[in-house]
């Protein structure tokens, strides 16, 4: 339901509600298999429990929004908006419950394992099942803004804003069964599970919407519309993004160093930048003739922000049942270097066999910094037929963009910057020429 209010002529409002059920998905042939904690067993959705988890139904969506002109001279816009949007859960979420007992045997094991031994070691190591928290709710983000607009001159608009967001139920995956004083709380399926009754569990994959985030971000723009041929824009935000979790890897994947804890997860997100600029322009070069002499226009976008935080781990496995994931203790000040050998005092971390006291994505990596260049030229052959070549020249200042440092502490890579930003061939890589024609008509 939407409806627009012009309350007074200088102020309108923007009203609007929403409403969701959202089913949980079904697999035709019962083949998904989820682990119920209170039962301790593998139960078959649609024979030993009705569904994958619960129906979500309390999804209410309001949402208000207003435009004013407080000077009634069409030159200034104060706007607002509040909104709450709620997520259909995609279908990744409950599809790797296919991948259970009885249509497939996910094993665990840790530490080094040859060849001839690494499935009798998986064995004894135990089932490592994927399951969805029976009370899966559906995520929900609430979003607001409030800008200011105003018209500095006739082709000239400045635009100052805040905008923000909060994430709540964000979907992320945890060890049910992590290790508590080096005992698992489920050590092996009950006698009265329907699936492999008495096997023994490893780590047990969870996905569940216990995720928050939350942006806050100060935006401005500038925008010049064509006059005597340039068109100018400039955006810069100042920004600061927390969560939980960022995704940045499947939703199956454990990220948490304590699954107990997830509170200790918060900290910047994985694709947090605390500042970008962004300036853009197109200049229509005054030539007069004929055909071959009109026609050219040159333009530019620079990009330029600040680096996204890496997260320092260790490799260890034994704490918490997952490697990769548990963090170090910090022995002294966290320093930043900023060389490609040494981006951080690497001497400041150390691996520990419990939690480590450092949190995460605490060190940033290195910024973005890329100017893509273009040349084009407008030809009319007929009056239904144009020709337009083009030269795009990417990253024309072939500036490397440097990807994030290693993050595994002991490693011979950890602190060091092996890789570009994006792969070669990538837009941002390295200087790329590109020639283009186009007939249109």
């Amino acid at each position: 339901v939407l409806d627009t209010i012009k309350w007074r002529s200088n102020l309108t409002f923007n009203l609007g509600f929403r409403y969701e059920v959202n089913p949980p998905p079904t697999e035709r042939f019962n083949r998904f298999v989820v682990f119920d904690p209170e039962r301790v067993s593998l139960l078959r959705v649609g024979i030993d429990i009705d569904d994958v988890y619960e129906t979500n139904a309390a999804n209410f969506q309001p949402r208000v929004g207003l435009a004013w002109d407080p000077f009634k001279d069409g030159r200034t816009s104060v706007r607002a908006a509040y909104a709450i949007m709620t997520e259909q859960p995609l279908t990744n979420t409950v599809l790797n419950t296919s991948t259970n007992p009885p249509f497939a045997t996910p094993l665990g094991v840790t530490g080094s394992v040859r060849f001839d031994n690494a499935r009798a070691l998986a064995v004894a190591g135990g089932l490592t099942p994927i399951t969805v928290d029976h009370h899966y709710e559906n995520t929900y983000v609430q979003s607001w803004n409030l800008n200011i607009q105003r018209e500095i001159r006739r082709d000239l608009v400045f635009m100052l804003g805040y905008f923000g967001s909060k994430g709540t139920n964000l979907r992320l995956a945890r060890n049910i069964n992590q290790p508590v004083n080096g005992v698992r709380p489920y050590t092996r399926l009950s006698s009265s599970s329907p699936i492999l009754p008495g096997a023994t569990l490893a780590n047990i994959t969870q996905v569940e919407g216990s995720g928050i985030s939350s942006y806050n971000a100060l935006w401005a723009s500038a925008n010049k519309r064509f006059a005597s041929g340039w068109q100018l824009s400039a955006s810069y935000t100042w920004s600061k993004s927390i969560d939980y979790n960022s995704l940045s890897t499947p939703a199956i994947i454990i990220t948490a160093q304590d699954s107990n804890n997830l509170r200790n997860e918060r900290g910047l997100s994985d694709f947090d930048a605390r500042q970008r600029l962004v300036l853009y322009g197109i200049y229509q070069l005054p030539l007069k003739g004929n055909q071959w002499v009109e026609g050219w226009q040159l333009g530019m976008i620079l990009q330029m922000q600040t680096g996204n935080p890496v997260n320092i781990i260790t490799s260890n496995s034994t704490v918490n049942g997952v490697a990769n994931t548990l963090r170090p203790d910090v022995a002294g000040p966290v320093n930043t270097i900023g060389s490609v050998d040494r981006w951080f005092d690497t001497t400041a971390f150390v691996a520990v066999n419990r939690f480590g006291s450092l949190g995460r994505n605490v060190i940033i990596g290195p910024g973005f910094n890329n100017a893509d260049f273009s040349v084009l030229k407008d030809t009319k052959l007929s009056e239904s037929l144009r020709l337009q070549l083009r030269m795009e020249v990417f990253d024309v200042f072939n500036h490397p963009s440097f990807g994030q440092p290693g993050r595994v502490v002991g490693t011979p890579a950890f602190g060091r910057i092996t890789n570009t930003r994006f792969p070669t061939g990538d837009s941002g890589s390295s200087r790329q020429i590109q020639l283009a024609a186009k007939v249109m008509f």
